[in-house]
């Protein structure tokens, strides 16, 4: 009886042994394979959220701006277009940066050519040029050359615009050749996104807003601009103006008005768009 007892209680060892055995080895295994991959998982997020970063630091960030694009504005344009980029104007106003399609095309030509064409990038003026009238062979006209100047908007009450306050600060492409003078308001529209002949004929930014003509979509609508509506909205409006790109003491580009309100890219927090929500209704 002892004997058969013993014989069983080994039997049994032997059996919970050969179950237990690979089970535990097969179960720890496992944890360290799924330690093993999950750290490898964050790391890899990890590395993914730091290059994003680092991309989005490069459209904000001065040093690193110059660092990355090496003198190529163009390409620095399309990439603020292309990220939804905000620019802080007057203090707090922030208009997401939108490029039509002709600007972004004929900057794409320039971003992408030899270093020999640097003569046709647009051009970042010195800080000492913080006012247009100031830059080199400056005069009150429509004139534009997508160098020194550009033909722009800003356009207000537009639906999920990036900053939370519905601002668009909208550059388009103008053609010089179009002009008999860089003097004259006798250019050409050419930009189906871009100025109207009435926008180019009837110019006169260096005046102040309350006493220029401010466009709503209908009149974009009928002046030619047949997508405004379906781009901006229905209840969009805005008003025209030459733009060009400056220079602080602090190395931060400036993309400025000629009636001398201007803006630097700045990221948009999601609590001051909030903000921006409540007290502009967007």
């Amino acid at each position: 009886m002892n004997f058969l007892l013993l014989l069983l209680s080994l039997t049994a060892t032997a059996i919970v042994t050969a179950f237990q055995s690979p089970l535990s080895t097969q179960y720890h295994g496992h944890v360290g394979s799924s330690s093993s991959s999950s750290l490898k998982s964050t790391e890899a997020a990890s590395t993914e959220m730091d290059q994003m970063n680092d991309d989005k630091d490069r459209l904000y960030v001065p040093s690193k701006r110059d660092d990355y694009y090496q003198g190529n504005v163009a390409r620095y344009l399309l990439d603020l277009d292309e990220e939804g980029a905000t620019f802080d104007f007057c203090g707090g106003m922030m208009f997401q940066l939108c490029l039509t399609e002709k600007l972004k095309s004929h900057l794409q030509s320039i971003a992408s050519s030899s270093p020999n064409n640097s003569q046709q990038q647009p051009i970042l003026h010195p800080a000492t040029q913080s006012l247009m009238s100031r830059i080199p062979n400056y005069t009150k006209s429509s004139y534009a050359d997508n160098i020194s100047t550009f033909h722009g908007r800003e356009i207000r009450r537009v639906p999920n615009a990036n900053g939370g306050m519905g601002f668009v600060l909208q550059l388009s492409y103008s053609d010089p050749s179009t002009y008999s003078d860089t003097s004259t308001n006798d250019g050409k529209a050419v930009d189906p996104e871009g100025w109207s002949n009435q926008e180019i004929s009837t110019y006169d930014g260096w005046r102040g807003d309350t006493f220029r003509k401010w466009r709503n979509a209908q009149l974009y609508t009928d002046e030619g601009f047949e997508s405004f509506t379906a781009k901006f909205g229905k209840e969009a409006y805005g008003l025209n103006h030459r733009f060009y790109l400056h220079l602080d003491n602090a190395n931060r580009m400036w993309l400025s008005a000629e009636d001398g309100c201007e803006g630097t890219p700045k990221m948009s927090g999601n609590l001051f768009g909030k903000i921006g929500q409540m007290l502009f209704g967007k």
